[in-house]
C-alpha cells in the first residue's frame, strides 16, 4: 500500500489551505512524484464557519467568517478549538487495492474514518463511526468527515474534529454569519456533542492531536509514514493556486442562484437538498443548479447540471438523466437519500 507523507500546519489562513490541497492533489497527475498518500493536519485562528462546497453562501456583516470546503456536507463551527486534516489518495481506493473503484462511494467514509477512530481510541476513548459524517462517542459527534473527488478520481477524504470547544456552537456562529438562514443546517445542543478535552478531561496540543491521527491511519492501513516540509518550489506553486482560485471568488461561486425563480427543497438525512432552475418555453429545464448539505464529486454534479439543460421539465425524463449521471462508477451522490430525491424535488417546484 502506499505510505502517507504528513504535513502540519498552524494558523493557516482558509485560502492557504485550500490551495494547499489543491497542490498535493494536482501532484497526483505527475508522473515524476512518487505516488504517496499524504495526511496534513492544520489549525485556524478565529471563529469561523466550516461551509460544504454546494452551500448558498451570502455572508454576513462581521466575524465569524465562512471557509468554504472543497467537499460537500454540513455547516460546522471551525477555528480555534478544533483541528482539521486531509487524506489526499491518487484515487478513492488507494490505502486498500489498486483498483480506483474498489470502494463505493458509501464505503469511503466506512474505510477511512477507521483511522480517526484508531487515533481516538489511543486516547482511551471509545470512538465509533455510525454511518453518514459523525465520528461519535458515546453517540455524540465529536468529529465530522466528508470528501470530494476531482475530475481524474483524485479523493480528498477531510474532517473536523473537536478538540476544545464543540460543534454545539454552530447556533451562535449562524446568528452572526448567516443572518439571512442559507446555511441553516441541523444545529446540535451542547449536551448531545463532545470534545477530545471533555472525554480526557485536559487539554491537548493540537500537534500531538494531529502525530495521533497519522499513527492511526497508520496503524489502521498498515503503511509506512514520513514527515515532510513544502519545499520553496512547491510554496511558489501554492502561492500561484491561492491567487489564481481561492480569493473571494471561491467563496461565492454558489452564491449565484436568485435569477433561477423556481425552488424547491427536501429535507434529507445530512440537513437540505435544494434546486432552483428556470423553464424555457414552460417545457425544459432552461438551467438548474442544486444546493445543500449533500456529499458528490464535482465533476458529477457538474455534468448533472450541464445534461439537465433543456431536459424536458417532468419527473421521468430527470430521473432518466439523473441515472445515467450517476450509474458512472467515478460519480457519486450521498446524504440525499435515494436518487428519486433529484427529480421530486424539480417537480416539486414545477408551476401548477
Amino acid at each position: 500500500m502506499l505510505p502517507i507523507e504528513f504535513l502540519f500546519q498552524e494558523n493557516v489562513e482558509p485560502a492557504r489551505s485550500l490551495a494547499t490541497d489543491r497542490y498535493l492533489l494536482n501532484a497526483f497527475q505527475k508522473a515524476t512524484r512518487p505516488r504517496a498518500a499524504v495526511l496534513r493536519a492544520y489549525t485556524a485562528r478565529g471563529d469561523f464557519l466550516s461551509a460544504g462546497r454546494y452551500h448558498r453562501i451570502v455572508p454576513g456583516p462581521s466575524p465569524p467568517s465562512i471557509w468554504r470546503r472543497p467537499s460537500g456536507g454540513r455547516t460546522l463551527p471551525f477555528g480555534d478549538g478544533f483541528l482539521g486534516f486531509s487524506l489526499l489518495l491518487p484515487h478513492r481506493s488507494a490505502l486498500v487495492s489498486e483498483d480506483p473503484f474498489h470502494l463505493s462511494p458509501y464505503q469511503v467514509p466506512n474505510r477511512y474514518a477507521r483511522g480517526v477512530l484508531t487515533a481516538l481510541r489511543g486516547f482511551g476513548i471509545d470512538a465509533f463511526y455510525p454511518g453518514r459524517d459523525f465520528v461519535t462517542v458515546h453517540r455524540k459527534p465529536i468529529a465530522m468527515v466528508t470528501f470530494e473527488s476531482d475530475g481524474r478520481g483524485a479523493l480528498l477524504f477531510e474532517g473536523i474534529l473537536a478538540l476544545e470547544r464543540d460543534f454545539s456552537i454552530l447556533a451562535d456562529f449562524l446568528a452572526i454569519a448567516d443572518p439571512g438562514g442559507s446555511l441553516a443546517g441541523e444545529c446540535l445542543d451542547r449536551a448531545g456533542v463532545t470534545s477530545l478535552a471533555s472525554e480526557t478531561r485536559e487539554p491537548r496540543a493540537a500537534r500531538d492531536v494531529a502525530a495521533a491521527l497519522l499513527r492511526g491511519f497508520a496503524e489502521q492501513f498498515g503503511v509506512e509514514t514520513e514527515a515532510r516540509e513544502l519545499s520553496p518550489l512547491e510554496v511558489q506553486a501554492i502561492d500561484a493556486i491561492e491567487s489564481r482560485e481561492f480569493r473571494e471568488g471561491w467563496l461565492a461561486e454558489r452564491c449565484s442562484g436568485d435569477d433561477l425563480r423556481l425552488v424547491a427543497a427536501t429535507p434529507v438525512p445530512l440537513g437540505v437538498f435544494e434546486v432552483r432552475f428556470a423553464l424555457e418555453q414552460e417545457r425544459f429545464l432552461r438551467e438548474v443548479r442544486f444546493y445543500g448539505d449533500f456529499i458528490a464529486n464535482s465533476p458529477g454534479v457538474e455534468e448533472l447540471e450541464r445534461e439537465l439543460r433543456l431536459c424536458p421539465a417532468d419527473w421521468q425524463s430527470v430521473a432518466l438523466v439523473a441515472d445515467k449521471v450517476y450509474n458512472r462508477p467515478a460519480n457519486y451522490v450521498l446524504g440525499i437519500g435515494k436518487l428519486r430525491t433529484i427529480p421530486d424535488t424539480i417537480v416539486k417546484a414545477l408551476p401548477a
